[in-house]
């Protein structure tokens, strides 16, 4: 993958504050699911954040949010609250001693290299609290792993992403970690044929 291409795009999104370009229909969706996961005293680390849409629309009274991204721009459009931290940090190198209860890996990994992929799982086991769970969610291809670097008329940019294959991703993660469930988002939300939208919840590190 062309790595300036894609810090090129993020940091042309981050400049417009445009973490996500998904529809409400998709961020509703997400909300649902991850709303339950959210308990009292629930810390949540959002790593990936842009400007946190969608992590900072689960906080309780009682709730925590780390939000971690390398754009300062995307950071600085978080609404102050009393509840979030921000922490500008590429994922490589972004490391912590807290625990966290729900850690969020959204859109992400289909701009990371599959040796980035494995090294930030060592990670987060090491941060995810006893009974917390891990949600990773991005597209993945349908059939073999599928690459992309050519200009996007959706986006009307050079777009560059990996996306793994669905049993490949499964499998990556259950080497982390003991129970990973897939949750499929609706059909309607999925735009290409060659690809699909999927969240993975991982509990009990490995």
């Amino acid at each position: 993958m062309d790595k300036a291409v894609i810090d090129h795009f993020w940091r042309q999104r981050s400049a417009l504050g445009m973490g996500r370009w998904t529809g409400n229909s998709m961020l509703a969706f997400e909300l649902d699911l991850l709303a339950p996961l959210v308990g009292p005293n629930c810390r949540i680390l959002d790593l990936g954040s842009g400007a946190a849409e969608l992590s900072r629309n689960l906080l309780l009274d009682s709730s925590r949010l780390l939000a971690v991204d390398r754009y300062p721009s995307f950071l600085e459009s978080i609404p102050d609250d009393s509840r979030i931290s921000k922490q500008c940090s590429d994922l490589g190198s972004f490391a912590t001693t807290d625990k966290f209860d729900l850690i969020l890996l959204f859109g992400v990994v289909t701009h990371l290299e599959i040796e980035e992929e494995v090294e930030l799982y060592r990670k987060v086991r090491s941060w995810l609290n006893p009974g917390g769970i891990f949600v990773v969610k991005h597209q993945v291809s349908r059939a073999a792993e599928l690459s992309v670097d050519d200009f996007s008329e959706a986006l009307q940019c050079r777009y560059v992403a990996r996306y793994p294959n669905v049993n490949s991703q499964e499998n990556l993660l259950r080497a982390h970690f003991n129970t990973v469930k897939t949750v499929s988002y609706p059909e309607a939300l999925n735009h290409w044929p060659t690809t699909m939208h999927l969240a993975f919840l991982c509990s009990g590190a490995r």
